[in-house]
């Protein structure tokens, strides 16, 4: 019999009795065994549980949670023949929402991670120069997008219990905070291009072009194409009028205080350490930050 794992965020779930006992009926529904049943916590969010789910040789790794949990358990499924079943809940979502799978409704998501099909997709690496030394000391993996500058202090602002009070809208709280703020001196490296030196908001990476509230920060993204969809933010103040100007109508002409770009790579040097924040989950501070496209690494269950 196949068998699965799924890896559980505990605090997205208020009965997870009942759930676990929903999730064992879908699968034992469709002639899978009993589930192997990982809870993340603080100190493993989700990556080690789905290690250890691997090494038990799973023919299906469910994470059921937001964009942060889903994040991690991929980050372990990467270019292995082990399929990614989402099972989204929380705040924003994103990922799902841009593969249009179902939220909060997790045994239908679980029903097209056991009769979808296998689609590849890119993953974001993510590589941090934390000391300033010249060299990448850490790496992470995203896969909805990453940015460096004020959107990373936008999700350090942006509590959980704000969050589990307002809902999405709790971003926009904490961006109010961000109207009025200091620009930052930036060096944008991409590969073949002219070095952009700029003031700057914000530079963001993404997989996934959507926002929380259903805007389209990157309205051409693609999660398959092995490229990034970047954008360079200049606000602050009056500003803000042409950024949000931008958004709304998916512009393509560039600007001054916005400009969009696809790459397969780029890096980004800050003229003080910025907060980096990938997938909505503020993952340290650089003074250089490494964006490249994984093509194809992690594999997903879409309805077919």
């Amino acid at each position: 019999m196949q068998r699965a794992a799924v890896v559980v965020n505990p605090t997205k779930v208020k009965d997870l009795r009942r759930l676990r006992d929903e999730l064992t009926a879908v699968l034992q529904g469709y002639g899978w065994a009993e589930p192997l049943w990982f809870e993340t916590t603080v100190a493993e969010p989700g990556e080690g549980q789905a290690r250890e789910a691997l090494a038990h040789g799973v023919d299906l790794v469910a994470a059921l949670g937001g964009d942060g949990t889903v994040r991690c358990v991929a980050s372990a499924l990467l270019n292995t023949d082990t399929p990614l079943a989402v099972l989204a809940g929380g705040t924003g979502n994103l990922f799902a929402r841009q593969l249009r799978l179902p939220i909060n409704k997790y045994a239908d998501a679980l029903r097209v991670g056991l009769s979808g099909t296998d689609s590849p997709i890119d993953a974001i690496r993510i590589s941090l120069d934390s000391r300033g030394s010249s060299e990448f000391d850490s790496e992470h993996i995203g896969l909805v997008m990453g940015g460096v500058g004020r959107d990373a202090d936008i999700m350090a602002d942006t509590t959980d219990k704000l969050k589990s009070r307002l809902g999405w809208t709790a971003y926009l709280v904490a961006g109010l905070r961000q109207l009025s703020h200091q620009l930052i001196p930036a060096r944008i490296d991409v590969p073949g291009r002219p070095v952009l030196s700029r003031d700057i908001t914000a530079v963001l990476a993404g997989n996934c072009g959507m926002l929380q509230g259903g805007m389209k920060l990157m309205p051409d993204a693609v999660v398959d194409d092995g490229l990034l969809d970047v954008v360079v933010v200049k606000g602050g103040g009056v500003r803000w009028l042409s950024v949000i100007g931008k958004v709304l109508t998916r512009s393509h002409k560039d600007s001054e205080q916005f400009t969009r770009a696809q790459v397969d790579q780029l890096t980004v040097h800050v003229g003080t350490p910025q907060r980096v924040e990938v997938d909505g989950d503020v993952i340290g501070t650089a003074h250089a930050v490494r964006f490249a496209a994984a093509r194809g690494a992690l594999t997903v269950r879409l309805p077919r």
